[in-house]
């Protein structure tokens, strides 16, 4: 090997080395990829159902309350809205990053009819709270039957 061949082999790995540091410093300042590309995230829920009821619970945390959509088209509950990216810490390396922000949208297919106008929403402490009344669903009862 001539001496030159083995000086730029020699210094290869410490430049390889910057080049790494210099695109991990970069993409830390780049936004998450959803956010690039504008597909939305999609927050945690659960659905619950009583004999009266669904009721879904939509984890929302560090969205304001006013950039919140719910909607209700026939059997399909769609809670939308925006979470604001987090405060920039001057930080220049990320270690770990599963909080999403940007805009959120989730849908959720119903088993049978609700009742649009008793539906009713609640934003407490981060989460979205849903009652969706059943409608067309009749309860059961005691039937007494009559001696004749």
């Amino acid at each position: 090997m001539h001496e030159t061949d083995q000086d730029e082999w020699a210094d290869g790995p410490e430049e390889f080395r910057s080049d790494i540091e210099r695109f991990f410093t970069h993409f830390a300042q780049w936004k998450r990829p959803q956010v690039i590309f504008g597909k939305a995230w999609k927050p945690h829920c659960d659905v619950y159902e009583s004999d009266e009821s669904y009721h879904v619970v939509v984890e929302l945390a560090g969205v304001p309350e006013d950039s919140v959509e719910v909607l209700l088209q026939g059997r399909t509950l769609v809670v939308r809205g925006e979470r604001p990216s987090p405060p920039s810490s001057g930080c220049h390396r990320v270690h770990m990053m599963e909080i999403d922000f940007g805009q959120f949208e989730r849908a959720l297919e119903l088993p049978l009819p609700v009742d649009q106008d008793r539906t009713t929403a609640t934003y407490r402490h981060g989460f979205l709270l849903i009652e969706l009344p059943k409608l067309g669903r009749e309860k059961s009862r005691d039937i007494r039957i009559v001696k004749g």
